[in-house]
C-alpha cells in the first residue's frame, strides 16, 4: 500500500487520476451526502411524566431550593443522580419526588 494523509491501496495508486471542476466535485458531493441523508430518523419515544430526567438546573427549580443547597444533598447521597457524561449529570422525576416527600413526613 501507497501511504499518504489517506491509505491508497496499491493497486490503485498508480492508474490514471480522474480530475473534476469544481463544480462537478460539488455536484458529485451533493449526491453523495444526499444519498447517505436519506437514513430514516430514529423515532422519539415520549417518556412518561413518571420517568422524566431533569438536568441539575431543572432539577433545582422543581426541588425549589438553591443550587448551594442541592450540591450538599447530592454530596450527602440524598439525592441520587445518573451520570450521562463526564460533565453531565440527569436526575429522575420520581428520585426528587421521593426525596420531596421525605421531607414533608
Amino acid at each position: 500500500m501507497t501511504t499518504t494523509k489517506l491509505t491508497i491501496p496499491d493497486e490503485v495508486a498508480n492508474k490514471p487520476m480522474v480530475f473534476l471542476t469544481v463544480g462537478q466535485a460539488f455536484d458529485f458531493l451533493d449526491l453523495y451526502f444526499e444519498a447517505k441523508a436519506k437514513v430514516v430518523p430514529p423515532q422519539l419515544i415520549a417518556v412518561p411524566p413518571s420517568e422524566q430526567h431533569f438536568n441539575y438546573a431543572e432539577a433545582v427549580a422543581f426541588c425549589k431550593i438553591s443550587k448551594p443547597t442541592f450540591a450538599t444533598l447530592r454530596k450527602e447521597g440524598k439525592i441520587k443522580g445518573i451520570q450521562v457524561s463526564k460533565r453531565r449529570v440527569l436526575f429522575m422525576r420520581s428520585d426528587l419526588q421521593a426525596y420531596l416527600q421525605s421531607t414533608h413526613e
